[in-house]
């Protein structure tokens, strides 16, 4: 039998990494809600919101998704919180479920001392939406107030390091993470998320950029979005391009900023970029309001077919959307196929009963089709409800009557980037551990032919509970009882062997000498007829039939 010494090794060993595989193999959803600062120095209420701000970029690893602030905010105005409420317990579960989060992390800070002497004390826990309970024990750090951003990665590694032991960077590379843009620049662009006046908004953000890049340090893109985005939302679209032009896509709020980048180089004549914007962004975000943008862009260039493809994409995702419906009845007229655009304008003005675009493009539609009574009726609504009916008449020219769209449903991105996340996280990890049972399993065997059994079991100890179904290793672990005369040990992992691969011919080869060797023969041949099936040419098999033959005449 193994010594006492080992087998609480191998015990431990194999508690500590089903607990560590439980929780790599899982992709969880993790919302860090707003710290509450318990120092009662209003001054410092900017840092209950770091906290969500700085975990969603330190957390975001193989294994979990973070919900950044945008998203948390709003999950905040679905449920109409007041972004600066003290967070009860049953609200903290309502955001949660909001965000369809597994795990919640909350926390208190204490601000003390003065000027130079300025200390934060930090607690925070873990809660398990789906166990209903704490995880592991409280968090407690503190430090110098300047220190904020580092004790922020300290407490991101001790809130990974509790979930994953086995994490595939260091302590200190975390922090210099978090660390990464100026405590000033990173103040200042919290404390902009905080005002709600917009003037001193950008004024806060003008600088908080200007803090980042001083000295030569890296851009802010957070910074830079938020920026474009207050430009933007006032129409301000050159000031807003300047700036969404400097967000790559592979940033964290990248897609987003690309998208609005389209819009922002449409109005300002700038087709062929904003073509180029919204084309790059149909694969990686393919929302009915991109490919309706796309669509709008191609008809612009007078690219009708592809213009007509794009919108009737955008169309079938989105139905209940007037403005695409429009789009498309549009993209038919000009195409020049009149009974379909008919047919779309007539759905449409039944939601949008004074859309005056739609009675004239519907009444030239009718009178392509011979309907003239009902040409004339729509001409005359027209006539009502187009400011620029005359002009239209009198020119004889319709002016690019398709419209972008100006946001995007964000819930409906979230979802589809978490789904993303998820694929790209399975498929790391899968491949991670694919790799790593590979290498254990040559690690095991290589102890096995050198005698080392006692390593080649702690070894497949980590396999089984990384990949349960390893046939392989329970294959292994029979020899390695079998050699050691623990026949019943060597029996279970065999069996084990072939479950997971019935197919397995050294498996049952060994079980049917194990059984026999037991005196039972009815199982031993059915291991043998086993083996055979699977290989009816199998030395091994075909000895424990020679063997099983002789020992019947016996």
């Amino acid at each position: 039998m193994m010594p006492r010494k080992y087998l609480l090794n191998l015990f431990f060993l194999v508690g500590a990494l089903f607990w560590l595989n439980t929780a790599v193999q899982a992709t969880d959803i993790v919302l860090t809600l707003p710290f509450e600062n318990v120092s009662n120095r209003q001054e410092y209420n900017w840092i209950r919101e770091s906290f969500t701000v700085s975990m969603s970029d330190l957390l975001d690893i193989p294994g979990l998704i973070a919900i950044d602030l945008d998203e948390r905010n709003l999950a905040f105005e679905k449920l109409r919180i007041p972004n600066t409420a003290i967070i009860t317990r049953a609200t903290e579960l309502k955001l949660g479920e909001a965000v369809n989060a597994d795990l919640l992390i909350r926390g208190i800070y204490n601000v003390t001392g003065e000027g130079k002497d300025l200390t934060i004390t930090v607690k925070a826990q873990i809660i398990s939406l789906r166990e209903g309970r704490f995880l592991g024990n409280e968090h407690a750090l503190s430090g110098p107030l300047t220190d904020l951003q580092a004790i922020q990665g300290k407490l991101a590694w001790e809130l990974l390091y509790q979930r994953n032991m086995a994490l595939p960077f260091s302590r200190e590379q975390l922090i210099s993470r978090a660390s990464r843009v100026p405590p000033v620049a990173y103040e200042t662009f919290v404390k902009a998320l905080l005002t709600s006046g917009q003037e001193d908004r950008i004024r806060l953000l003008q600088k908080s950029i200007a803090d980042s890049t001083k000295n030569g340090q890296a851009n802010y893109p957070q910074a830079m979005y938020e920026l474009a985005t207050l430009y933007y939302r006032n129409r301000q679209y050159a000031d807003a391009l300047k700036w969404y032009e400097k967000i790559a896509v592979e940033e964290n709020r990248g897609l987003e900023a690309r998208f609005y980048l389209g819009i922002c180089q449409y109005q300002s004549g700038q087709t062929d970029g904003a073509l180029k914007s919204f084309s790059d962004l149909l694969a990686p975000m393919p929302l009915y309001e991109s490919y309706n943008n796309a669509a709008v862009a191609q008809l612009a260039k007078g690219n009708t077919n592809e213009g007509l493809r794009l919108v009737k994409l955008a169309a079938e995702a989105a139905p209940f959307d007037s403005e695409v419906q429009f789009n498309l009845g549009y993209a038919y007229w000009l195409k020049g196929e009149y009974k379909a655009a008919a047919g779309h304008l007539e759905t449409v003005l039944k939601g949008s009963p004074k859309l005056g675009a739609a009675y004239y493009l519907l009444a030239k539609s009718y009178d392509k089709t011979d309907k003239a009574t009902e040409a004339a009726t729509m001409l005359n609504e027209a006539k009502k409800n187009l400011p620029d009916f005359a002009k239209w008449e009198t020119s004889g020219k319709v002016p690019l009557l398709a419209s972008l769209k100006s946001t995007f449903n964000r819930e409906a991105f979230y979802r589809y980037l978490r789904s993303k996340e998820q694929d790209r996280q399975s498929a790391f990890i899968g491949g991670m551990q694919s790799r790593q049972v590979e290498g254990l399993l040559s690690k095991a065997q290589a102890s096995f032919l050198s005698g080392k059994d006692d390593e080649a079991l702690v070894t497949l100890a980590q396999v089984v509970q990384t990949a349960p179904d390893s046939s392989e290793a329970h294959l292994l672990m029979g020899r390695i009882y079998e050699r050691r005369s623990d026949m019943p040990s060597a029996i279970n992992a065999l069996k084990a062997a072939v479950f997971w691969n019935p197919k397995l011919v050294p498996a049952h080869v060994l079980l049917g000498r194990l059984y026999l060797g037991q005196g039972d023969r009815r199982r031993a041949e059915s291991h043998m007829k086993l083996a055979l099936e699977a290989d009816k040419t199998d030395r091994e098999a075909l000895a424990l039939q020679r063997l099983l033959q002789e020992t019947e005449k016996k």
